[in-house]
């Protein structure tokens, strides 16, 4: 859309834009917004879908344990009353799965590295930055360098969400729509590591 409409507006393809044609640099910028916003709908996809698995697994990982102990804790008579209905349901593992979304999940946003660390350890994948770094292709493939270049993608996109892009000073960052190509190809490889891992080649 960025190209169509600076060939629309006599612009040609590239080249830097003078101020009245700068808002067209938005669309690079909502770009590095969905981009950030399709990784953290993925994770929560795959939580929805692998956590009931992850419940019958032996051993349970910790951390979906005390997720889980989070959202039932029986600590007396009207907590329990009120855990019987899903303990005892007989797909246990999908209710408190549905139970964890709606208490917990949902108002999560997994983009930065740590959270999406977490995610992945709640399915029994800790460390998931060290397998994705085994199939990373080129330099700077370090699980470090990745999660590294993850939260810089992270901090832009709240910087464009959060503040419209506006330094304290109020001008507006530089965008180049490079930028915003760059982003959406490391989050599709990040996906597609993250995707086999998980599900398998």
């Amino acid at each position: 859309m960025y190209v169509e409409l600076r060939r629309h507006r006599g612009l040609g393809q590239r080249g830097q834009l003078n101020p009245q044609n700068e808002d067209l640099l938005w669309l690079p910028r909502s770009a590095v917004v969905a981009a950030l916003s399709s990784l953290d709908a993925y994770v929560h996809a795959v939580l929805d879908d692998r956590i009931p698995q992850a419940l019958i697994g032996n051993p349970i990982p910790d951390a979906l344990c005390d997720a889980m102990a989070s959202i039932i804790p029986i600590k007396n008579a009207s907590s329990f009353r009120e855990a019987i209905p899903i303990i005892s349901s007989a797909n246990v593992h999908t209710e408190l799965t549905t139970r964890l979304g709606e208490q917990t999940l949902s108002f999560l946003s997994y983009q930065a590295p740590k959270k999406i660390l977490s995610a992945y350890d709640m399915i029994g994948h800790p460390s998931i930055f060290v397998p994705v770094s085994a199939t990373w292709p080129g330099p700077r493939r370090t699980p470090d360098d990745i999660k590294r270049t993850l939260a810089n993608y992270v901090k832009r996109r709240n910087q464009i969400a959060h503040e419209g892009d506006r330094r304290a000073s109020g001008v507006v960052r530089h965008m180049r729509p490079m930028y915003a190509n760059d982003c959406a190809s490391f989050v599709e490889n990040l996906v597609s590591r993250l995707n086999r891992i998980v599900y398998g080649p």
